[in-house]
């Protein structure tokens, strides 16, 4: 008779959001051998009383389901890995007339890529008042993550506080604001938000230029002044029609 054991690996596993992940679950075994091997999931903050099946179905299927027991090997594959898969896994191995024995247990941790960070501007027809900016990003997991605000051209002021927000799909998203005085008028100005996360290997960067000309009249306002302007020809073209209309009128 053969002494059972079980040996789970690795003790703590990290994969992106989207990638499959295998958890490695091997044991003892003889020819003949009667038994079954289930799967089970605790959070990561090690409740394991509150541990549950993870049903052989869908996304989570054992790697050699027909010979597991042949060979030993009781690994668990998850496919198209979701950050809400995280937990601590224990593989538990029951053989005929041999105690139930189960594994160490491997961590699965999942991260959530954040996305590109998109810029937005506040316009406003108002020379003198500051240029307000905001940097989001979305979709991301864990919820700790770095936004920035850089240029090369100038010292910018302190950005406002980091804003982080749980979305209903349990993911996260951050925004981050910048405001620039009326003071900085130069030519041409160019801001950087960057985004640091513990899921990424390279940082996250997009740019903003915008033109703060000299004379305190922006694109922005110009195409306000020229969209008045045209509104009052408009208004003044319709007025004259209607005189000239009254004018006949009262002609006949």
């Amino acid at each position: 008779m053969f002494d059972l054991k079980v040996l789970q690996s690795p003790p703590s596993l990290v994969v992106t959001q989207g990638q499959p992940a295998q958890l490695q679950c091997f044991f003892s075994t003889e020819s003949n051998s009667k038994g079954a091997v289930t799967w089970h999931r605790a959070p990561l903050e090690g409740n394991m009383s509150s541990s549950q099946a993870v049903p052989l179905r869908s996304r989570f299927s054992l790697a050699h389901p027909k010979t597991f027991l042949s060979e030993g090997d009781a690994s668990l594959v998850i496919s198209n890995v979701t950050w809400e898969d995280a937990g601590i896994y224990f593989c538990k191995v029951h053989m005929w007339e041999k105690p139930e024995e189960r594994g160490s247990g491997t961590s699965l941790i999942v991260y959530a890529r954040p996305s590109q960070p998109e810029i937005y501007l506040k316009v406003t027809t108002k020379s003198q008042e500051a240029i307000s900016l905001t940097c989001c990003t979305s979709g991301y997991y864990p919820p700790d993550i770095a936004v920035s605000w850089h240029s090369s051209d100038t010292d910018l002021p302190a950005p406002g506080p980091l804003e982080i927000w749980k979305s209903e799909d349990g993911d996260f998203h951050a925004a981050r604001h910048l405001v620039l005085p009326s003071k900085f008028k130069a030519n041409l100005l160019t801001v950087s938000c960057i985004v640091q996360h513990i899921s990424l290997t390279a940082l996250l960067c997009t740019n903003y230029s915008h033109n703060i000309p000299q004379f305190g009249v922006s694109e922005y306002q110009l195409v306000e002044y020229l969209n008045i302007l045209k509104i009052a020809l408009i208004l003044g073209l319709t007025i004259s029609i209607l005189l000239t209309v009254q004018i006949r009128c009262k002609g006949k």
